[in-house]
Protein backbone atom coordinates (compact mmCIF):
# COMPACT_ATOMS: atom_id res chain seq x y z
CA UNK A 1 0.00 0.00 0.00
CA UNK A 2 2.85 2.38 0.77
CA UNK A 3 4.16 1.91 -2.77
CA UNK A 4 0.74 2.33 -4.38
CA UNK A 5 0.03 5.42 -2.28
CA UNK A 6 3.24 6.99 -3.57
CA UNK A 7 2.04 6.62 -7.16
CA UNK A 8 -1.46 7.99 -6.64
CA UNK A 9 -2.35 11.69 -6.93
CA UNK A 10 -2.57 13.57 -3.66
CA UNK A 11 -4.68 16.71 -4.20
CA UNK A 12 -3.84 19.20 -1.47
CA UNK A 13 -4.18 22.65 -3.04
CA UNK A 14 -5.87 24.30 -0.01
CA UNK A 15 -3.28 22.82 2.37
CA UNK A 16 -0.41 23.78 0.07
CA UNK A 17 -1.64 27.36 -0.13
CA UNK A 18 -1.91 27.45 3.66
CA UNK A 19 1.58 25.95 4.00
CA UNK A 20 3.17 28.48 1.65
CA UNK A 21 1.49 31.40 3.40
CA UNK A 22 2.66 30.15 6.79
CA UNK A 23 6.18 29.60 5.43
CA UNK A 24 6.43 33.10 3.95
CA UNK A 25 5.32 34.57 7.29
CA UNK A 26 8.29 32.86 8.93
CA UNK A 27 10.73 34.78 6.72
CA UNK A 28 11.39 37.89 8.80
CA UNK A 29 14.81 38.68 7.32
CA UNK A 30 13.83 41.56 5.03
CA UNK A 31 17.40 42.84 4.66
CA UNK A 32 20.47 40.62 4.71
CA UNK A 33 22.58 41.47 7.81
CA UNK A 34 25.89 40.58 6.15
CA UNK A 35 28.59 39.52 8.59
CA UNK A 36 26.06 39.68 11.42
CA UNK A 37 23.87 37.00 9.85
CA UNK A 38 22.79 34.16 12.12
CA UNK A 39 21.98 30.56 11.37
CA UNK A 40 18.29 31.40 11.49
CA UNK A 41 18.82 34.07 8.81
CA UNK A 42 20.55 31.55 6.55
CA UNK A 43 17.80 28.98 7.19
CA UNK A 44 15.22 31.53 6.07
CA UNK A 45 17.11 32.00 2.81
CA UNK A 46 17.12 28.22 2.36
CA UNK A 47 13.36 28.22 2.93
CA UNK A 48 12.96 30.93 0.29
CA UNK A 49 14.93 28.74 -2.12
CA UNK A 50 12.70 25.75 -1.34
CA UNK A 51 9.52 27.74 -1.89
CA UNK A 52 10.91 28.88 -5.26
CA UNK A 53 11.96 25.34 -6.22
CA UNK A 54 8.59 23.95 -5.14
CA UNK A 55 6.83 25.77 -7.97
CA UNK A 56 9.50 24.80 -10.49
CA UNK A 57 9.24 21.13 -9.61
CA UNK A 58 5.46 21.15 -9.93
CA UNK A 59 5.72 22.91 -13.28
CA UNK A 60 8.21 20.31 -14.52
CA UNK A 61 6.02 17.42 -13.36
CA UNK A 62 2.90 18.90 -14.96
CA UNK A 63 4.81 19.25 -18.23
CA UNK A 64 6.12 15.66 -17.84
CA UNK A 65 9.71 16.87 -17.81
CA UNK A 66 10.87 13.99 -15.61
CA UNK A 67 14.57 14.66 -16.03
CA UNK A 68 14.28 18.30 -14.99
CA UNK A 69 12.03 17.38 -12.05
CA UNK A 70 14.65 14.92 -10.78
CA UNK A 71 17.45 17.50 -10.99
CA UNK A 72 15.32 20.01 -9.11
CA UNK A 73 14.35 17.44 -6.47
CA UNK A 74 18.04 16.80 -5.82
CA UNK A 75 18.56 20.53 -5.30
CA UNK A 76 15.57 20.52 -2.93
CA UNK A 77 17.08 17.84 -0.69
CA UNK A 78 20.38 19.71 -0.70
CA UNK A 79 18.71 22.99 0.35
CA UNK A 80 16.62 21.28 3.02
CA UNK A 81 19.58 19.61 4.76
CA UNK A 82 21.69 22.76 4.59
CA UNK A 83 18.78 24.84 5.89
CA UNK A 84 18.30 22.49 8.85
CA UNK A 85 22.02 22.57 9.57
CA UNK A 86 22.07 26.37 9.47
CA UNK A 87 19.13 26.51 11.85
CA UNK A 88 20.65 24.18 14.44
CA UNK A 89 24.40 24.73 14.14
CA UNK A 90 26.13 27.84 15.39
CA UNK A 91 28.99 27.40 12.89
CA UNK A 92 26.92 26.99 9.72
CA UNK A 93 27.12 30.57 8.44
CA UNK A 94 30.88 30.72 8.99
CA UNK A 95 31.32 27.33 7.29
CA UNK A 96 29.28 28.39 4.26
CA UNK A 97 31.09 31.72 3.98
CA UNK A 98 34.51 30.05 4.17
CA UNK A 99 33.49 27.55 1.49
CA UNK A 100 32.24 30.37 -0.70
CA UNK A 101 35.54 32.23 -0.36
CA UNK A 102 37.44 29.10 -1.41
CA UNK A 103 35.17 28.65 -4.42
CA UNK A 104 36.17 32.05 -5.78
CA UNK A 105 39.64 30.74 -6.67
CA UNK A 106 38.13 27.84 -8.63
CA UNK A 107 35.50 29.98 -10.34
CA UNK A 108 38.08 32.46 -11.60
CA UNK A 109 40.66 29.81 -12.45
CA UNK A 110 39.80 29.90 -16.16
CA UNK A 111 41.17 33.45 -16.35
CA UNK A 112 44.62 32.18 -15.39
CA UNK A 113 44.30 29.24 -17.80
CA UNK A 114 43.66 31.71 -20.64
CA UNK A 115 46.56 33.93 -19.49
CA UNK A 116 44.18 36.83 -18.90
CA UNK A 117 45.09 37.30 -15.23
CA UNK A 118 48.08 35.81 -13.37
CA UNK A 119 47.22 33.05 -10.93
CA UNK A 120 49.02 35.00 -8.20
CA UNK A 121 46.57 37.89 -8.65
CA UNK A 122 43.59 35.53 -8.37
CA UNK A 123 45.05 33.95 -5.22
CA UNK A 124 45.69 37.37 -3.67
CA UNK A 125 42.15 38.51 -4.41
CA UNK A 126 40.72 35.31 -2.97
CA UNK A 127 42.71 35.76 0.23
CA UNK A 128 41.18 39.20 0.69
CA UNK A 129 37.72 37.67 0.87
CA UNK A 130 38.37 36.18 4.28
CA UNK A 131 38.75 32.75 5.85
CA UNK A 132 38.73 29.77 3.51
CA UNK A 133 37.19 26.37 4.11
CA UNK A 134 35.97 23.20 2.45
CA UNK A 135 32.75 22.79 0.51
CA UNK A 136 29.71 21.68 2.57
CA UNK A 137 29.79 17.96 3.32
CA UNK A 138 26.12 17.11 3.07
CA UNK A 139 26.51 13.59 4.44
CA UNK A 140 28.37 14.73 7.55
CA UNK A 141 25.95 17.56 8.15
CA UNK A 142 22.99 15.17 7.87
CA UNK A 143 24.65 12.74 10.29
CA UNK A 144 25.34 15.62 12.70
CA UNK A 145 21.67 16.61 12.63
CA UNK A 146 20.66 13.05 13.47
CA UNK A 147 23.22 12.56 16.22
CA UNK A 148 23.07 15.95 17.91
CA UNK A 149 19.48 17.05 17.25
CA UNK A 150 17.62 13.79 16.74
CA UNK A 151 16.62 14.70 13.18
CA UNK A 152 16.92 11.20 11.74
CA UNK A 153 15.01 12.31 8.66
CA UNK A 154 18.12 14.23 7.50
CA UNK A 155 20.39 11.21 6.80
CA UNK A 156 17.41 9.36 5.33
CA UNK A 157 16.81 12.17 2.86
CA UNK A 158 20.49 12.06 1.96
CA UNK A 159 20.76 8.29 1.47
CA UNK A 160 17.31 7.61 0.00
CA UNK A 161 17.10 10.59 -2.36
CA UNK A 162 20.20 12.74 -2.74
CA UNK A 163 22.63 9.87 -3.39
CA UNK A 164 20.39 7.95 -5.85
CA UNK A 165 19.39 11.13 -7.69
CA UNK A 166 23.06 12.02 -8.04
CA UNK A 167 23.90 8.57 -9.40
CA UNK A 168 20.79 8.03 -11.55
CA UNK A 169 20.52 11.54 -13.03
CA UNK A 170 23.19 14.13 -12.23
CA UNK A 171 26.40 12.17 -12.85
CA UNK A 172 27.37 10.58 -16.13
CA UNK A 173 28.23 6.94 -15.41
CA UNK A 174 27.47 3.48 -16.73
CA UNK A 175 23.91 3.59 -15.43
CA UNK A 176 23.02 7.00 -16.87
CA UNK A 177 24.51 6.04 -20.23
CA UNK A 178 22.59 2.75 -20.43
CA UNK A 179 19.37 4.61 -19.78
CA UNK A 180 19.57 5.29 -23.52
CA UNK A 181 19.55 1.54 -24.24
CA UNK A 182 16.32 -0.47 -24.56
CA UNK A 183 15.95 -4.04 -23.22
CA UNK A 184 16.49 -5.33 -26.79
CA UNK A 185 19.80 -3.38 -26.96
CA UNK A 186 18.49 -0.81 -29.42
CA UNK A 187 19.39 2.82 -28.66
CA UNK A 188 16.78 5.41 -27.76
CA UNK A 189 17.11 9.20 -28.00
CA UNK A 190 15.18 9.97 -24.83
CA UNK A 191 16.61 8.25 -21.73
CA UNK A 192 14.40 5.94 -19.71
CA UNK A 193 13.61 7.44 -16.31
CA UNK A 194 14.30 5.22 -13.30
CA UNK A 195 11.93 7.30 -11.14
CA UNK A 196 8.16 7.65 -11.17
CA UNK A 197 6.40 10.86 -12.19
CA UNK A 198 4.94 12.10 -8.88
CA UNK A 199 7.67 11.41 -6.26
CA UNK A 200 9.65 14.61 -7.08
CA UNK A 201 6.61 16.64 -6.01
CA UNK A 202 6.19 14.62 -2.81
CA UNK A 203 9.87 15.05 -1.89
CA UNK A 204 9.75 18.77 -2.64
CA UNK A 205 6.56 19.43 -0.68
CA UNK A 206 7.82 17.33 2.21
CA UNK A 207 11.22 19.03 2.40
CA UNK A 208 9.69 22.50 2.15
CA UNK A 209 7.25 21.71 4.95
CA UNK A 210 10.00 20.10 7.01
CA UNK A 211 12.28 23.15 7.01
CA UNK A 212 9.35 25.52 7.54
CA UNK A 213 8.20 23.41 10.52
CA UNK A 214 11.70 23.48 12.02
CA UNK A 215 11.91 27.27 11.72
CA UNK A 216 8.39 27.66 13.11
CA UNK A 217 9.17 25.38 16.04
CA UNK A 218 12.29 27.34 16.93
CA UNK A 219 10.37 30.61 16.65
CA UNK A 220 7.49 29.32 18.77
CA UNK A 221 5.02 29.83 15.94
CA UNK A 222 1.57 28.20 16.27
CA UNK A 223 1.88 26.97 12.66
CA UNK A 224 4.58 24.45 13.62
CA UNK A 225 2.15 21.56 14.18
CA UNK A 226 0.37 22.09 10.87
CA UNK A 227 3.65 22.37 8.97
CA UNK A 228 4.95 19.19 10.60
CA UNK A 229 1.82 17.24 9.63
CA UNK A 230 2.02 18.65 6.09
CA UNK A 231 5.64 17.54 5.71
CA UNK A 232 4.90 14.08 7.14
CA UNK A 233 1.92 13.56 4.81
CA UNK A 234 4.10 14.14 1.75
CA UNK A 235 7.28 12.40 2.90
CA UNK A 236 5.23 9.32 3.80
CA UNK A 237 4.07 9.22 0.18
CA UNK A 238 7.53 9.65 -1.30
CA UNK A 239 9.06 6.77 -3.21
CA UNK A 240 12.84 6.51 -3.34
CA UNK A 241 14.32 6.16 -6.85
CA UNK A 242 15.93 2.85 -5.91
CA UNK A 243 12.55 1.44 -4.85
CA UNK A 244 10.90 2.54 -8.10
CA UNK A 245 13.71 1.04 -10.16
CA UNK A 246 13.51 -2.25 -8.26
CA UNK A 247 9.72 -2.34 -8.50
CA UNK A 248 9.89 -2.16 -12.28
CA UNK A 249 12.22 -5.13 -12.32
CA UNK A 250 9.99 -7.02 -9.91
CA UNK A 251 6.96 -6.38 -12.12
CA UNK A 252 8.60 -8.33 -14.95
CA UNK A 253 9.85 -11.18 -12.75
CA UNK A 254 6.77 -11.43 -10.51
CA UNK A 255 5.41 -14.97 -10.09
CA UNK A 256 1.73 -14.21 -9.67
CA UNK A 257 0.71 -17.76 -8.77
CA UNK A 258 2.76 -17.48 -5.56
CA UNK A 259 0.98 -14.37 -4.30
CA UNK A 260 -1.71 -16.19 -2.22
CA UNK A 261 0.99 -18.22 -0.46
CA UNK A 262 3.05 -15.07 0.09
CA UNK A 263 0.10 -13.26 1.69
CA UNK A 264 -0.53 -16.23 3.99
CA UNK A 265 3.16 -16.26 4.93
CA UNK A 266 3.10 -12.54 5.75
CA UNK A 267 0.06 -12.93 8.02
CA UNK A 268 1.54 -15.96 9.75
CA UNK A 269 4.88 -14.21 10.28
CA UNK A 270 3.12 -11.12 11.64
CA UNK A 271 1.23 -13.23 14.18
CA UNK A 272 4.40 -15.04 15.16
CA UNK A 273 6.29 -11.80 15.75
CA UNK A 274 3.36 -10.35 17.66
CA UNK A 275 3.22 -13.15 20.21
CA UNK A 276 4.77 -16.63 20.44
CA UNK A 277 7.98 -15.69 18.67
CA UNK A 278 9.33 -13.92 21.76
CA UNK A 279 9.18 -17.18 23.76
CA UNK A 280 11.36 -19.18 21.33
CA UNK A 281 15.13 -19.37 21.45
CA UNK A 282 17.28 -17.52 18.92
CA UNK A 283 17.72 -20.50 16.60
CA UNK A 284 13.97 -21.13 16.40
CA UNK A 285 13.30 -17.45 15.81
CA UNK A 286 15.82 -17.29 12.98
CA UNK A 287 14.44 -20.38 11.27
CA UNK A 288 10.84 -19.18 11.48
CA UNK A 289 11.59 -15.62 10.35
CA UNK A 290 13.82 -16.79 7.49
CA UNK A 291 11.13 -19.17 6.26
CA UNK A 292 8.49 -16.44 6.33
CA UNK A 293 10.61 -13.92 4.45
CA UNK A 294 11.72 -16.50 1.87
CA UNK A 295 8.13 -17.42 1.05
CA UNK A 296 6.89 -13.82 1.14
CA UNK A 297 9.63 -12.50 -1.16
CA UNK A 298 9.61 -15.61 -3.36
CA UNK A 299 6.93 -14.01 -5.54
CA UNK A 300 9.67 -11.81 -7.01
CA UNK A 301 11.21 -14.79 -8.76
CA UNK A 302 14.70 -14.00 -7.51
CA UNK A 303 15.29 -17.14 -5.46
CA UNK A 304 18.54 -17.97 -7.25
CA UNK A 305 19.87 -14.42 -7.13
CA UNK A 306 22.74 -13.75 -4.72
CA UNK A 307 21.33 -10.30 -3.92
CA UNK A 308 18.05 -11.98 -2.91
CA UNK A 309 19.86 -14.14 -0.37
CA UNK A 310 21.76 -11.12 0.94
CA UNK A 311 18.49 -9.22 1.32
CA UNK A 312 16.91 -12.12 3.22
CA UNK A 313 19.90 -12.22 5.57
CA UNK A 314 19.62 -8.48 6.20
CA UNK A 315 15.87 -8.69 6.87
CA UNK A 316 16.29 -11.61 9.24
CA UNK A 317 19.11 -9.92 11.15
CA UNK A 318 17.08 -6.73 11.50
CA UNK A 319 13.98 -8.52 12.78
CA UNK A 320 15.93 -10.67 15.24
CA UNK A 321 17.65 -7.57 16.62
CA UNK A 322 14.31 -5.82 17.11
CA UNK A 323 12.72 -8.91 18.67
CA UNK A 324 15.48 -9.32 21.23
CA UNK A 325 15.98 -5.66 22.11
CA UNK A 326 14.48 -4.88 25.52
CA UNK A 327 11.58 -2.46 25.27
CA UNK A 328 10.94 -3.09 21.56
CA UNK A 329 7.27 -3.56 20.78
CA UNK A 330 6.58 -6.78 18.86
CA UNK A 331 4.82 -5.02 16.01
CA UNK A 332 7.78 -2.72 15.33
CA UNK A 333 9.77 -5.73 14.23
CA UNK A 334 7.42 -6.23 11.32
Amino acid sequence: WAGVRGLLPYPDLPRRIRMRRAAFRLITCNRWPGDDATGNDAAQLALLRLLWLQRRVRRAVRSRHTEEAAYLARAVVDACIIGLYCLHSGNAVADLSAANNSAARRVLGYLADDDLIPQSAIDAAAEELGEHGRDPNLRKWAEWLAKEKGLWIAPRLYTAYYVPLSHFFAHTNAFTLTRHVRPDDSVRRRPRSPWARRPPVRVTDGCTGLLAAAIADKAGSPSADFLTSYAAAHLDRSLAPAFTLAARGWRHSMQWRKIPAALRAIRALSRYLDGPGHDDDLAQQEARVREGFTIALGVLGLDQDEMFRVAIDEFVALVLTRMNTPGSAPETAV
